[in-house]
Order: C-alpha cells, then structure tokens, then sequence
C-alpha cells in the first residue's frame, strides 16, 4: 500500500510554470502549456541554463502501458491502466531531456535507463 502511495504521488507530481519567452516551438499536440512551460523550467534547471535557452524538440501524443507513465522506479508498483497522456523532448544545455505526461497534467522527467516505450498509436 505504502508504495502505491508512493507512485501515485511521484505521478501526480507538478512543477512550477513561468512564462513562454516567445521563441518558435515544436508542435504541442494538445498538450496543455503551462505543463509544457513547467517541463521547460525543469530541463533549464537541469541543465543549468536560462529557460530561454530551452528548446521543445517534440511533443507526442502517446497511450502509457500504466500509471508509472512509462518510467517506473525500481520496486514499485502501479496501477495497471492504460494512461493517455504525451512524451516530450526538450533540448537544454546540448543534452535532450526526456519528460512524459498523463493527460491529467501529471508529469515527470524520465531518465534513459527506466524509459519504456508507449504502446503502438496503431493499438490504441
């Protein structure tokens, strides 16, 4: 029970937003930008850069195989629900930073070594 209800508050975890600094960007597809401003503070962060240093490289519309939204912690467990939801690429400080999201602004950065790919749009 303790670490359900640890994943689910890592899950429902949200950064703070700022405002856009009017530079051209990638295609949203939907996803709202203030969590999009939120992953960008967040990469900025990261990479120790000014947030208009940042730069969205993509945002895909993806269906997560569970609430760990495809970047489980080791020995913890999730619900077992398909999660709509998006992952989105932003560039900072010459390194790529990978964030994915549920459609309920829930969101994270994932690292490479626990990313796992969404299912197939195709089987959606």
């Amino acid at each position: 029970m303790r670490s359900t209800l640890a994943a689910l508050g890592v899950a429902c975890a949200m950064g703070c937003s700022h405002m856009n600094d009017g530079k051209a960007q990638a295609p949203t597809v939907g996803a709202p930008p203030a969590m999009l401003a939120a992953m960008r503070a967040d990469a900025a962060t990261r990479a120790g850069v000014a947030a208009s240093a940042v730069t969205l490289e993509s945002v895909e519309s993806v269906t997560w195989r569970d609430a760990s939204l495809g970047c489980p912690h080791p020995d913890m467990a999730y619900a077992q629900v398909l999660v709509p939801g998006w992952r989105v690429r932003i560039a900072a400080g010459g390194k790529s930073y990978s964030y994915h999201a549920g459609r309920r602004g829930n969101w994270a950065w994932c690292p490479a070594d626990r990313a796992q790919e969404p299912l197939p749009s195709s089987s959606i």
